[in-house]
């Protein structure tokens, strides 16, 4: 008798699909990655839209000045253009105008009752102003003491004080020749008299000879 096999080739189980249940998920990197990329395109847009925004800011408010400088008359212009010249010119005045008047009075809040003074001059150079005066005094002490005074935090304005050419004349009196800088801020007009009221327009007159002294003196 011969051996029959029979085979069968039809499945004894049902064939399961492995087309969707063995897909992997998306890592989180991938994630990641995808929305940066999507901030980054978004932010580009935004800031080149941005750009665009503001050069058209700028070109209308530069056309909006233009338009403005246009509306004003040539004829104003002109008058602020001169008024601001003659402004400018009243302050360099100003700020170069000197008054010797607050120099008068420190002068003669500071010079001791044996102190006259008979002369007086003044010169600018270029660091400031150099007073040349003359004066008698009743004797050599009351040099010393005065020339103290010139030191003390009272005559802190008076700068490289000198007495020179001191002389006896026929009545005991010392004779002496005076000379000293002065700071510029004690003759400016703008920090001293514009700051003070009731102040007259010729307080700055001089005068060149100084008979009698400053001070209360005596001979």
């Amino acid at each position: 008798m011969e051996n029959s096999f029979q085979t069968s080739f039809i499945p004894k189980k049902p064939i399961v699909s492995n087309l969707g249940g063995d897909k992997e998920p998306r890592s989180l990197f991938s994630w990641i990655a995808i929305f940066l990329l999507i901030v980054s395109i978004v932010t580009s847009i935004v800031l080149f839209f941005y750009k665009i925004y503001l050069t058209k800011q700028r070109v209308l408010a530069s056309e909006s000045l233009i338009l403005a400088r246009d509306s004003f008359e040539k004829e104003t212009i002109d008058e602020l253009e001169l008024f601001d010249k003659r402004t400018e010119s009243a302050k360099t005045i100003l700020g170069n105008h000197i008054v010797f008047s607050p120099m008068f009075a420190l002068l003669g809040d500071i010079t001791i009752p044996s102190i006259q003074y008979t002369n007086f001059a003044q010169q600018t150079s270029d660091g400031g102003y150099i007073v040349n005066m003359e004066g008698r005094a009743r004797d050599y002490r009351s040099i010393a003491l005065q020339a103290d005074m010139f030191n003390s935090v009272r005559g802190r304005s008076f700068n490289n004080v000198l007495f020179s050419n001191l002389m006896k004349d026929k009545n005991n009196n010392i004779s002496f020749d005076l000379k000293f800088n002065v700071d510029p801020d004690l003759l400016s007009y703008e920090k001293n008299v514009l700051k003070e009221q009731g102040i007259s327009s010729n307080s700055d007159t001089t005068s060149t000879t100084l008979s009698g002294g400053l001070g209360n003196q005596t001979q």
